[in-house]
């Protein structure tokens, strides 16, 4: 049973009653599945994506950590400073990659790894950062102040 009436734009509606009812009942358990699994589905490219950027700004830390460590072992050596361990300059460098880190967030510091983002846009570290960094990592020595004292 069809109802032909005129709608105010003027199409005539020709679908029945029924048609209407169709659409406003609850949908059933079929469309609940397919949801579910699209959720996870976006669920999982989700995780996969996020996982995905940390391990690649890891890397991009992880770099910026052994550049760093290279480096400032190369001035050491050039400066002729024997009483620093060998653990120093890379626990001062992986300190100063973790601060970039935390000043950039891992989108930021993967895609500067993928070179989608030039790594001078990124928020550079600070004094203040290297002072802190340089405080977390110093144990007072009363051998090195007797040393320095003389």
């Amino acid at each position: 049973m069809t109802d032909n009436k005129l709608v105010s734009s003027g199409v005539h509606v020709t679908q029945g009653r029924g048609t209407a009812l169709g659409h406003l009942h609850w949908p059933g358990p079929r469309s609940w599945k397919r949801e579910a699994t699209f959720l996870v589905a976006i669920l999982m490219g989700l995780t996969a994506g996020y996982f995905t950027v940390s391990h690649f700004a890891s890397q991009a830390a992880q770099d910026l950590a052994d550049r760093c460590t290279a480096r400032f072992e190369i001035e050491l050596e050039n400066a002729d400073i024997d009483s620093l361990t060998r653990a120093l300059p890379r626990s001062l460098c992986e300190c100063l990659a973790n601060s970039l880190l935390d000043k950039n967030g891992i989108a930021r510091l993967a895609m500067v790894n993928w070179r989608l983002l030039d790594p001078l846009a990124l928020e550079p570290v600070t004094e203040k950062d290297e002072d802190s960094c340089i405080n977390a990592l110093w144990v007072p020595s009363v051998e090195l102040a007797k040393r320095l004292s003389l």
